[in-house]
This record gives C-alpha cells, sequence and structure tokens, in this order.
C-alpha cells in the first residue's frame, strides 16, 4: 500500500528546483498547426488502482447533505478529457454537466453561496480538432452557467493548441470562468494571452471569506512545450501572486498542479509501478510547492496557508476524502478522478479558531437528471443542443479521419482497398438465418444493433447526437472505415480507392448505400463484404485467404465436432465440460477484441455484467447465429441444447 505521504526530496543546490525548474532561455511563441487525430506526447494516464489509506478520525468524510451551511462550497472538479455529457447508450451512466448544472443548483436553492473550480484539462485532446474546439466552447460556456471562477490550463488544453482554444472561448462579456496559469508568459497587461483573457491567479471574492486560486506547470510539463510556447520562472511568479493574495485580503488558498513527472521506464516499467512513481514525484514537487509558500508566509503573515492542493492522477476514481500533504503542513490534496464522474465540494467554515474545511465526493448519477418537462430550465441542455447543431452545420460527420479495416489489407493485398461494405441485406441473400435472426431481433428490440442510428435520432432533450462523429462511429455500419456509412463506394472501383471514381455515383446509389448500412449490421463485426461476395459470385480463388478474416472468432474442427455431439445428446460430461471451456474462451475473445470495442464500460456499463440481462444476452444470439450460418460447417438442425445453461452465469 502506497504511503499518503511522498517520499522525501534529494537536497539540491536550489532547494525547490524540484518543483518549479527555471527557464534557461526565452523561446519564441510559435503558431501550432491544428490536425485532426492526435496522439498524446508523454505517459499520462493509467488503469491500475491501488489502496487509499484512512484519513485521520477528525477528518472523516460526513455525508454533504448533513453538513451545516458554509460560509462557501466550492464545487471542484477537473480532468473531464472532453466527457461532456453521458452517451446514453445504456444506465446507470455517470458523469455529465447537465447533471452536474441540476446539483450546483440544488446547492444555490438550499441558500449556499455556491462557486467552481476547476483543475483543468477540460479539453479532449484526441478526435477531431475542430469537434474538440467546439467540445471546449461547450463545456467552458456550460461551467460559466453554475457560477464557475477559475479554470486550470494543463497538458490537454496545450494540445488543442492553447491559442485556437483560448480564442475559442473567449467571451468579453462573460470574462468567467477565467482561465489561468501562474506558469504561462504574455499574460500581462497589453500582452497575447492577457488579451485572451488569461491571467496567473484568479481571486474569488465571496465577501466571507476570499479564495486565492493559482494555476502552474511543473517543469516536465513545461520542457514538453518549450518549442511552442515562452513560460515564466515560477520561482519569480509564485510570490508575486502570495503577495496579491495579501493585499486583497484572501483568506483560502487553492494551488492547482499540472504535472506529468519525466520516470525512467527501465527502472519503473509501465504499469503499477510506473503509475505509483509518477504519482510519488507529483507529490513530492507539491510539497516543495507548500513548503516554498510557507516559507513566504514567515515573511508576510497576511498571506493565506495553501489549503487545498488538486493535482492530477491515474486513477479514474477518486478517493472519498482529502489527505494531508504532509505532517506539520496545512495543505490537504484533492484528487477528483476522471471524465467528470465525480465532483468534489468543498464546504469552507470560518469561526474563532479560523477557517476550517469539510469536504465530499458527490457522483454525478442519474439522480441529477432534470425532472421530465422541466429540461427547458437547464440551460446546459440548451448549450448541447446548440452544439449538436453545430456539428450538423459545419458537416462534422465528413471530417471524420477513416482507417482501413484489417481485411481491407489482407497479406495478399498490394494495390490498396480490396473490399468496401454491401450492406446486410446483401449478406442476407445467403446468411438468411442469421439475417432474419437480425431483422427479428431488431424488430422485437431485443437486441438494437438494427436500430442503433435511429435510437440516436429519437433522442431528445439534448437532440442531434446523429451528427456527431464519435457517436455514429459505433451506431452505423463502417463508419470508421473507408466505404462504410456515408462513404459511398463502387464496388466495381474498389481497386481505385482513395482515388474518387471517374464517374460520380448518383444521389439514388448513395441513398441507397446509406440506408443498407444504418444501424450495426454483419459488416460491423465481419468487416467490408464486397470481397466476399465477388468471390462467392465468381467462385474465385482466395477464399481459404479471405474466411479468417472476415470471421477471426469462427469455431475450431475440435469445437464443431463436440458442437455437433451436444446438440445430438451424444456428448459425455467431460465433453460438455471441454465444449462449454472452448465456447467460454472463444467468446471472452471476441468480446475483448470486438464487441467492447463499442461496448466499453463508458458506453454499455452492464456489458458482460454476470446475471445481468444486457450483460448475456449477446452469448446465446451469437451462438444461435453461428449454428445457422450457411457459411459454416454442417451441424445437426438448431435444437435445445443443455450446453448453452451451463455456458451462461448461474449466479
Amino acid at each position: 500500500m502506497p504511503s499518503q505521504t511522498p517520499a522525501p526530496v534529494p537536497p539540491a543546490s536550489n532547494p525547490m528546483a524540484a518543483f518549479f525548474g527555471v527557464t534557461l532561455a526565452a523561446v519564441v511563441l510559435t503558431a501550432v498547426t491544428s490536425y485532426y487525430y492526435r496522439t498524446e506526447p508523454i505517459e499520462r494516464r493509467g488503469s491500475d488502482c491501488y489502496e487509499q489509506e484512512d484519513p485521520p478520525g477528525d477528518q472523516l468524510p460526513k455525508q454533504w447533505a448533513k453538513w451545516d451551511k458554509p460560509a462557501v462550497a466550492i464545487v471542484l472538479s477537473g480532468q473531464m478529457h472532453g466527457y461532456y455529457d453521458p452517451c446514453g447508450c445504456t444506465s446507470p451512466q455517470h458523469g455529465g454537466l447537465t447533471r452536474r448544472y441540476n446539483f450546483i443548483k440544488s446547492l444555490k436553492d438550499k441558500g449556499w453561496n455556491a462557486v467552481g473550480v476547476d483543475l483543468g484539462e477540460l479539453a479532449s485532446s484526441k478526435g477531431i480538432c475542430e469537434q474538440n474546439l467546439l467540445k471546449y466552447d461547450l463545456s467552458v460556456k456550460s461551467l460559466a452557467t453554475m457560477n464557475y471562477r477559475a479554470i486550470g490550463l494543463g497538458l490537454d488544453e496545450m494540445l488543442l493548441p492553447l491559442g485556437n482554444g483560448l480564442a475559442q472561448i473567449w467571451d468579453k462579456n462573460k470574462p468567467h470562468p477565467r482561465p489561468i496559469s501562474l506558469s504561462l508568459d504574455q499574460t500581462g497587461p497589453g500582452q497575447l494571452y492577457h488579451g485572451l483573457n488569461v491571467r496567473g491567479y484568479e481571486i474569488i471574492d465571496t465577501t466571507m471569506p476570499k479564495i486565492g486560486v493559482i494555476s502552474m506547470l511543473g517543469p516536465d510539463l513545461r520542457d514538453e512545450f518549450k518549442a511552442q510556447e515562452k513560460f515564466r520562472n515560477n520561482v519569480e511568479a509564485l510570490p508575486e501572486a502570495l503577495k496579491e493574495f495579501a493585499k486583497a485580503g484572501v483568506e483560502v488558498g487553492i494551488i492547482l498542479h499540472h504535472e506529468y513527472p519525466k520516470i525512467d521506464k527501465d527502472k519503473f516499467p509501465p504499469g503499477i509501478a510506473f503509475n505509483r512513481k509518477q504519482e510519488e514525484d507529483r507529490r513530492a514537487q507539491a510539497l516543495e510547492c507548500v513548503k516554498f509558500c510557507e516559507a513566504e508566509r514567515k515573511k508576510n503573515p497576511k498571506i493565506p496557508p495553501i489549503h487545498v492542493m488538486m493535482v492530477l492522477t491515474h486513477e479514474p476514481e477518486p478517493p472519498s476524502f482529502m489527505a494531508a500533504l504532509a505532517p506539520n503542513v496545512p495543505t490537504q490534496v484533492v484528487e477528483i478522478g476522471h471524465k467528470g464522474k465525480y465532483v468534489g465540494l468543498l464546504g469552507v467554515y470560518r469561526d474563532a479558531k479560523g477557517i476550517r474545511l469539510q469536504y465530499d465526493i458527490v457522483l454525478m448519477s442519474p439522480e441529477w437528471e432534470a425532472p421530465k418537462g422541466k429540461e427547458a430550465d437547464n440551460p446546459v441542455i440548451g448549450l448541447v443542443e446548440k452544439y449538436n447543431q453545430e456539428l450538423k452545420r459545419t458537416d462534422m460527420l465528413s471530417k471524420y479521419q477513416r482507417q482501413l479495416h484489417f481485411n481491407q489489407i489482407p497479406p495478399q493485398n498490394e494495390g490498396g482497398l480490396k473490399a468496401t461494405y454491401v450492406g446486410s441485406a446483401r449478406c442476407g441473400e445467403c446468411h438468411t438465418d442469421a439475417y432474419n435472426l437480425w431483422v427479428k431481433e431488431a424488430k422485437d428490440k431485443k437486441v438494437a444493433h438494427g436500430n442503433a442510428t435511429m435510437t440516436l435520432e429519437k433522442l431528445t432533450n439534448p437532440s442531434g447526437r446523429h451528427f456527431d462523429p464519435e457517436c455514429m462511429s459505433c451506431h452505423t455500419t463502417g463508419f470508421k472505415n473507408p466505404g462504410g456509412y456515408l462513404d459511398f463506394i463502387p464496388v466495381n472501383n474498389v481497386k481505385r480507392w482513395p482515388a474518387k471514381p471517374g464517374v460520380a455515383p448518383t444521389a439514388e446509389k448513395i441513398a441507397g448505400h446509406n440506408k443498407n448500412t444504418r444501424g450495426v449490421g454483419c459488416e460491423s463485426c465481419h468487416g467490408p463484404g464486397s470481397l466476399h461476395v465477388q468471390m462467392e459470385i465468381d467462385e474465385t480463388k482466395g477464399r481459404d485467404e479471405l474466411y479468417p478474416l472476415i470471421n477471426p472468432y469462427r469455431l475450431s474442427t475440435e469445437e464443431r465436432k463436440l458442437e455437433a455431439l451436444v446438440h445430438a445428446k451424444k456428448a459425455t460430461a467431460d465433453q460438455v465440460t471441454e465444449f462449454n471451456k472452448l465456447y467460454e474462451e472463444r467468446t471472452r475473445r471476441m468480446g475483448a477484441n470486438m464487441c467492447s470495442k463499442c461496448h466499453d464500460m463508458e458506453n454499455d456499463v452492464n456489458f458482460g455484467t454476470p446475471g445481468h440481462e444486457a450483460g448475456v444476452k449477446w452469448r446465446p444470439l451469437i451462438h444461435r447465429m453461428q449454428r445457422n450460418n450457411a457459411g459454416a460447417a454442417i451441424v445437426p438442425p438448431m435444437q435445445p441444447a443443455p450446453a448453452i445453461e451451463i455456458i451462461q452465469d448461474k449466479k
């Protein structure tokens, strides 16, 4: 179990160098070219979790609904990474700015003075750059409706790139939430970023008490972007901000800490060891920063303590309490998790003894949805509607960067695209049983794959998700690949891809293609099928090479033999056990490598859950379809099978 107290920092000639660093040379600000698809420049996120220590007895969290009214309630958030609203595919999903608005409104309805502060990494750093900018604008405008006063600038904002993102969100009539970064140069009067509303810090005047917020970049993160930006020397910048806090009578200090420490991967391989080392280094740097602030307080007692330091974390789920940064240090550390699923609520109280804090985390669960009929009272829903309509206006679907499907680049292919999409109806001409089952399930709405596009089109409050490529990539057939939905490529011209056909396809053919690729159909799993169709019609060679590509999870010879015995009721108990073992292994690989590309834990929270209807419904469906597939080996007619009962969980 890792300690809550960071490892000691080795002494250096400059004791603050470990956290602050020093800019050695002025770097001319350079324009960053916008581009569609981004990769992350440094190690940033992990999935390995480890235990949290229990807090001291006097810091045990008290559920926020039982608090006395605080002098001010500070809503803390961060690391949203562009997840502005749950997609709504399944329930319960957590997070969302529409729910956060309702939560903060509930605080105001209690008569509480509520303000918001966001750590940063609010933006998305992957996907279409133009869409990320629109999403950032949506997020900041949404926070403005919730009385957020300050938002930090971190890695995701730098990748937008920063100048483009700031220009997108700046509104001279609504300066808050204020983008802040003490480390960024050009924030003084008359300078570039000052003109884009950036300041080094923000003082939130809540009458009683005043709150001062500083956002800072660590040396390793600044080093990552030194070719693009000019940065200030933090050792010089921090005392200036603290002096301004003293002049303004600030009583509560908050620092937003941004750093991705560079770690030796040979000593700390990616995984638990790497993540733990990075977290320890963050805490060590944060401790040096607080020690520096405490030293400044000794010089000037009017400087407020740093009560809270928000830090980045690898962990997607936050701890439920604040943790002391170190013994005899007045600073509590807050980690808020990822994707806006939680917010932290900091109650600030002032009595005869001074400032007292109470903290709780609040899950943005479906209970914070707008009541039916009251959606118009939530301005964030309206902002999301406008965002979706802007995606439509700018035709964002056409800007999605498609990647070749694996069966479009088989080993024998040397000339580019080999196969394109033909639609499920074409597949059904041969695979009638599987196709009819797919159609029946869609009509019965038991498995909504065939209705997937329509489900987006029918959504309301907010509506318009079918204009969003991030949604449509999973709710249509082949949207991620050339020749799929909204990308008609005539079958007889596939060898010429990516060159456009000499004769433009008619509007009728394009409409027919888009109709055939609506919903999630056969080719969503098997890939584009035109080459398979051609081989069956022309009886051409290459089937042995193609079949493993369009059906990589087909039954092995051994499993087919066992299946025949099981369904003929001639299998021994050992053979039934072996059959189920092979079936489980194959469908588990299928689920992990194929199904989970869309049915992940963000979009289908119940997928694969033992005993849950939404988690097991696909297994018998796959089994029924594979046994009635004309392209599969001949097996006995379908009949009730005791093995299926064994396959499904009986918990």
